[in-house]
Parts: C-alpha cells; structure tokens; sequence
C-alpha cells in the first residue's frame, strides 16, 4: 500500500519545484515507509511513498513504458494483475517486473482510460501521458482507496491523503459551512465535499483527464441498473460462496505475511474460515479487548474462531485513559472528522498487528452488501406501515413530538411522517428534523444548506426504478456511508500503523452478484445477511453465526457517564462549536451521566468536531 501524489499546471511554463513533491509525499511517510519515488518535469510532479508488498526488489514508483512518455503513481492493488499481463505479453508488450504497478502503465498504453475497466481490486491511480498532455486520475469502483484533489483552473493537486495537499502553497485549510449540517446529522461528510473548503474527494468507480484548464470525471462503473436476476436461493447461495472464495484467495497476494482482523462477528470469522481452507499452516488473527465490567467486548467469541481454526491469536486492551488522547489520534489521521470509535481500536489493533503481519484482511462491507443492519428491516417495516396509515394520521405523527421526552422517539416520529427517500440516510443517522430543531443554535439552524438532502436524492433518484426498498437502502449506504466514513476509517488507521487492509467483501464481482439477488435472500425471519449465515452453517458455530452484531464495539456510553464524563465535559464547555445550542448539549450531558438516555454518539461527534478544529484550525472556527 501507498500514497500517491500529482501537480499539474496548467501554463505549461509554470515548473513544478522538486522540493514541494518531496515535501507533500514526505507527509505520507506512515503510508509507504519502505521506499520514495518521484518525477518532475516543468509543470508535473508526481510523488510517491512506497509500502513494499509484491515485487519487493523491482516495485520502485513512478513506474514508466519503455520510452518514458507515460509515468504512473499507484496506491493499492490490482488482484489480477497476472491475467492481464499475460493478455499485454500477447499483444506484444514487455515487462521488466512481476508487479501489478507495470500492468498499469502497460495497460493504459493498449486500452487508454477504457483499461480501468480490466481492473479487479482497490486503486488510487495518478497518470501522467506526456504525449497528450494528460493527468488521468483514477478511483476504485467501491471507493477502497481514496483520492482527495484541489483545482482552481491554473493548478491541480490530488493525493491519497489531504495534508499534502494543504504543503503544497495552493490551498489552506478553512472549514467548509455547507457540508457541516450533514457532519452533525450523519457523523461523517458524504463526498464529493470534504470538511475543508475546496477539497474535494474523487468518487468511486469515477475516474478524471485534466488537459488545459479543464477537468472530465467521468463514472465508469455503478450497480444502480443492475438486471434483477431470478436465480434460486441454493445456486445463489452457491455462487456467492464460489467468488467469496475466489476474492479471498485473490487477496492473499502477497511477499509479505498476512493475518485477519478478527472481531468474532459473522464477517471477519466467515473470512478466517474461507482463508483458513487455502492457506496452509495457522493463520494470525487479531481482536481487541475491554475490562469484562462494560460487557462489550468480543473477545470471547473471537476466542472461539481463533480455537475453532488453530490460529495464532492476539488481542489487545483498550482502557479509558487513552481513549481521549486516541481521539486526538484518529483526528490526526483520518484528516476528516468521522464518529468512528471503532477506529480508535482499528488504530491501536493494527499497530499490534504491524509486529507480526503487514498484509490483513477484514470483513468490511459485508453489512451493506448483504442486508446486515436491523435499520434495513425498521425502515422496511415503517414504508409498510405509511402504505396503509392515511395522509392525515401520517401528518398527525408531527403533533406528538413537542411530549416526546426522549430524542429516540422523536426520531421516530419524524421517520414515520417522511417518505423513504428523505427520512433515510443510512444507519450513523441520529439528528432527524425535529431534533434539528432543538440541537442547533438559532442562527445556524436557517442556514444550514441543502448540501445532505441533495446528497441523498441524487442516489434515490439512480434506483427510483427499483422497487425493493431494501436493494434500494443498500445502494444508497454503499454510496455514502460505507465509502465516506467506514472505508475512511479502515484505510486511514490501517495506514498510520503501515498496514495494507484488505476487504474480499467488497470485490466489485461479488457486490454486483449480490445487488441482483432479492432483499429475501439477504433478510429473513428477521435475520439479516440470511444468505451469508445460511452459507457459513457448515463452517461456523451457530453461536457465532447468529448472535448480535458489535464488530470492535467501544464502550463509550459506559466511558462518558463515567470515567471520562469530567474530560467530555470540560472539553464541549469551550464554546468553540457555535452551530450548537450549549444549553441542550449541557442538558444531554446531565442525561448521560445519570444514565436516563444515551447520548454517546452525539458527544463522540461533538468530541471530534472539537479535536479536529484544535488540529487544523485552532479556536475558534
């Protein structure tokens, strides 16, 4: 794994200076500790910071052909890439390495921007054709790897990460007010904004030419129109072990060892499963771990996998002391402010992870492919109750929420009064309208933008023709929330710890399989991922298969009614968050600390939005 960077002038008189892509790729050491690389030729710079592993000896990057008119920055990897270099050989092309990042360059001098097409895997990709004066800039179809990039028409910027892009003189960070709204609701930023003002984020399956003073995105692949296929539930069960199985082995390329974040869920254990039927010998598997007295921990269960499968199993404990100072941590690395406690354990884990293995797996995206969220099942049972409640009683449902006392059931309220398309916005959505009324300050609530709902509507409108709800949430969460917080988290503290992550879930084969079977195959009896359990039956303790879903829980509820509860408050005290009512947040935190509801994802928020300002603004906003 990588980071990746590229300047293009566009007055071609204008040089690139050496020093500023040494300095930016430089800030992406953590990415790629084993070796550095970078071309500059007047107005182009490309810059990369290399971690080491296919080809150990032979992967220095920019790679380029053979006459040195095409050079190429690559973050990721290209799962088959052998395929496809024994197709180039064919037509006459010439390798000197066994690395994927040569397939790339190779490929592009065959199929031009049409050879993304040949790619399984996850990729970040800055090309520069010096034949027609051409950056081509590249995102996988499911948004693994990211790509954040600065334009003002006279330069442009992208990298893997966004600091570089701030070292480069262009740009300085400065909030941007229009996506804050869809942070405070959400816990994250949907793309293509960012939290910083101008930097945008490539979306997936999109890839961009900058020429001249003009940038084309184009979207090269989707799964909104996919055909609904009629296959059964037995050969669909069938086919989705067979790719699984493909996409896990594809996976598992690598010079360097390999290991399986393990959290005793469904997921991460079906994983272990399918790698432990290909690899030989133990594999390594890592969990995390709490005090039993906050009963969240799931190390018990990622006991029984680790036993079940002889691996070589390690855990690591996360105590509240060092939980405040990790979000300083995860602000730092994740760039953009998600509520992701998670990723303070993911931080910690992979660093435990590092001493032993650099390559590892996860069973990341599992939940948005295969139905695995409760919400999906709630959301189903609210749009068949609005088919039969009349208007008038739907609209009625507003009525009631000024003597609804808990924030809960006001959100629901608010569900049950709005059509799908504008009360759904993913399973981090806690801040509905009514709550929005109360939570923030008076002259932020009517400025507030349109920013989220534009958002969301643009995908509903995609699969407006899809009359499966569920297929219809899935696309949605795959659009939004998997790719700007999930997949955020996973590859940003994965990557300051210097581990390459790697999801079979989300090969983009398995996902269109899954986007064409019926919301039946993957919600049953009220279980959710029915097909993936009814497919792990033979391999996995029914224990682990259908009990409730945590995946590295963090128990902050626990934390911040109690050791923390002084620090939390201390912190949200300083007023440097203006867009919020200080007397309600005052008020949620008398609730949480006396145990009458729990608040704990708003003040997470509320935390990060408070360490990111202090990391990249100061005080205040």
């Amino acid at each position: 794994m990588c980071g990746i960077l590229g300047i293009y002038h566009s007055d071609a008189s204008k040089k690139v200076n050496p020093e500023t892509v040494k300095r930016a790729t430089d800030l992406m050491v953590h990415r790629g500790p084993d070796d550095s690389g970078m071309f500059v030729s007047d107005n182009i710079g490309l810059g990369h910071r290399r971690l080491s592993i296919i080809d150990l000896s032979l992967g220095h990057q920019p790679m380029f052909n053979e006459d040195g008119q095409i050079a190429v920055v690559f973050n990721g990897e290209i799962y088959n890439y052998k395929d496809i270099q024994a197709e180039l050989v064919s037509k006459g092309h010439t390798f000197k390495t066994n690395c994927d990042t040569e397939v790339i360059v190779h490929a592009y001098e065959e199929w031009g921007t049409e050879s993304v097409k040949k790619f399984i895997g996850m990729f970040g990709i800055a090309l520069w054709d010096n034949r027609r004066k051409i950056m081509w800039i590249v995102r996988d179809r499911l948004g693994i790897k990211p790509v954040y990039y600065y334009w003002n028409r006279n330069t442009f910027i992208c990298a893997s990460e966004i600091k570089p892009l701030f070292s480069a003189g262009q740009v300085k960070p400065e909030i941007n007010p229009k996506v804050m709204d869809a942070y405070c609701t959400l816990g994250y930023v949907p793309g293509p904004e960012t939290m910083f003002k101008g930097i945008m984020k490539l979306k997936p399956g999109h890839h961009m030419v900058v020429s001249g003073k003009e940038i084309k995105e184009t979207e090269y692949w989707d799964f909104a129109d996919i055909t609904p296929s009629e296959i059964s539930f037995e050969n669909a069960k069938r086919q989705v072990d067979e790719l699984l199985h493909d996409s896990v082995k594809k996976r598992l390329m690598s010079d360097v060892p390999l290991g399986v974040f393990l959290s005793g869920g469904l997921d991460s254990s079906a994983i272990t499963a399918v790698m432990h039927e290909i690899v030989s010998g133990p594999v390594n598997t890592f969990t995390v771990g709490y005090d039993e007295k906050y009963k969240v921990g799931e190390e018990y269960y990622a006991d029984i996998v680790a036993k079940r499968f002889n691996t070589k199993h390690n855990v690591f404990r996360l105590e509240p002391e060092n939980f405040l100072e990790s979000i300083k941590t995860l602000v730092k690395y994740a760039e953009e402010p998600i509520v992701e406690p998670a990723a303070i354990a993911l931080y910690h884990i992979s660093k435990l992870a590092r001493e032993k293995s650099i390559v590892l797996l996860s069973g990341e995206g599992s939940d948005e492919v295969f139905g695995g969220y409760y919400l999906y099942q709630f959301m189903s049972k609210i749009e068949n109750m609005r088919r039969f409640i009349p208007g008038p009683l739907l609209n009625m449902a507003g009525m009631f929420k000024p003597v609804l006392r808990k924030m809960k059931y006001r959100k629901y309220a608010d569900w049950l009064s709005l059509p799908l398309e504008k009360r759904y916005m993913g399973t981090s959505n806690y801040l509905t309208p009514s709550l929005k009324d109360e939570f923030y300050a008076d002259g932020f609530r009517g400025e507030r933008g349109d920013y989220l709902e534009e958002t969301f509507e643009s995908y509903f409108s995609k699969v407006r023709h899809n009359k499966d709800v569920v297929n219809k949430m899935l696309y949605v969460d795959t659009k939004t929330w998997l790719v700007d917080d999930l997949l955020v988290k996973a590859d940003k503290m994965t990557m300051a710890a210097s581990i390459e992550l790697r999801v079979p879930f989300l090969d983009h084969r398995l996902v269109e399989l899954a986007a064409s079977l019926p919301s039946s195959y993957k919600i049953r009896n009220g279980e959710g991922k029915y097909l993936v359990k009814a497919m792990m039956e033979s391999r996995l303790p029914k224990e682990i298969i259908y009990r409730k879903k945590m995946g590295f829980p963090v128990p902050t509820k626990n934390w911040f009614g109690g050791e923390l509860f002084g620090s939390v408050k201390e912190i949200l005290a300083s007023g440097h968050l203006p867009w919020v009512n200080g007397k309600v947040v005052n008020k949620m935190l008398s609730q949480h600390e006396a145990g009458r509801e729990d608040h704990s994802k708003l003040l997470m928020m509320l935390l990060v939005q408070s360490f990111w300002q202090d990391e990249y603004l100061g005080r205040p906003a």
